[in-house]
Order: C-alpha cells, then sequence, then structure tokens
C-alpha cells in the first residue's frame, strides 16, 4: 500500500512539473509575440540589413587597401630579385667569357706547338721511313733462310 501511495504522489509531481513547464512555456511565447507586436519587424530588418552593408563597406575598404599594398610590396621585391639577378647574370657571363677566351689562348698555343713539332717529325721522319723499310727487308729476308 504504501508503494501505491508513493507512486501517486510521484505521479502527481511529474504532473505538476509538466504543467508548471508548459506554462512557462505558454508564458516566454505571449512575451515574444507582445514583443514581436511593439516592434516593427520590417524597421528592425532595414536596420540590420544597414548594418550589414556597413560592416562589407569596411571589410572592402580593408581587403582593398590591404591587396593594393601587398601589391606594392611584390612589385618592389620583384624589381629587387631582378637587379639582383642581372647582376648575378652579368657577373657569370664575364667569368664563362675570360674562361672561354682563356681556352681559346691555352688551344692556340698548343696548336701552335703541335703544329710545330708534326712538321720537325715530317723532316726527321723521311730519311727514317726508308732506313725502316730496308731493316724490315732485311728482317724478313733473313727469316725466309732459316
Amino acid at each position: 500500500m504504501e508503494n501505491n501511495q508513493s507512486n501517486q504522489g510521484s505521479a502527481n509531481h511529474e504532473e505538476s512539473k509538466s504543467h508548471s513547464v508548459m506554462d512557462q512555456i505558454k508564458k516566454v511565447k505571449s512575451n515574444i509575440e507582445n514583443f514581436a507586436k511593439e516592434v516593427d519587424i520590417s524597421q528592425l530588418q532595414d536596420s540590420v540589413k544597414s548594418v550589414v552593408k556597413e560592416a562589407q563597406k569596411d571589410f572592402s575598404k580593408l581587403v582593398h587597401k590591404d591587396l593594393s599594398d601587398v601589391k606594392k610590396k611584390f612589385e618592389k621585391e620583384k624589381a629587387q630579385i631582378e637587379k639582383t639577378l642581372k647582376s648575378v647574370m652579368n657577373k657569370e657571363m664575364m667569368h664563362a667569357k675570360k674562361f672561354i677566351n682563356d681556352q681559346k689562348k691555352e688551344i692556340a698555343g698548343l696548336q701552335s706547338k703541335l703544329e710545330k713539332l708534326v712538321a720537325s717529325k715530317k723532316k726527321s721522319a723521311a730519311p727514317k721511313k726508308a732506313a725502316k723499310k730496308v731493316v724490315k727487308k732485311a728482317v724478313k729476308k733473313a727469316s725466309k733462310k732459316k
């Protein structure tokens, strides 16, 4: 029996809680409806739209200002890099040209030495060839006799 009474008491208690929650929801709803009646919604919408437009304008100004600053910095850095690159390339080209000219001089010197050696070898080689042929014929005759 005690369980029955405690169950009925808790059920009544829960029922009263749900009624109080429903009453509070109804009060909030009526407050919102009264507020909506008092405040002109179209006026509120217009004010919100104007605030949003102002925020967009401010944001656009900031973005365009920042963008132009970034463009200027980029152009300045680009010019500086191009100047440095041109300077380095000119130095490297001068080094390469100097190296090529030095190599040409060295090759010309070697070629003249080679031509002198070839000319002197031709003069001294002519009599030796005849002597070599005689020696070769003598060696061949000696090998045939055996």
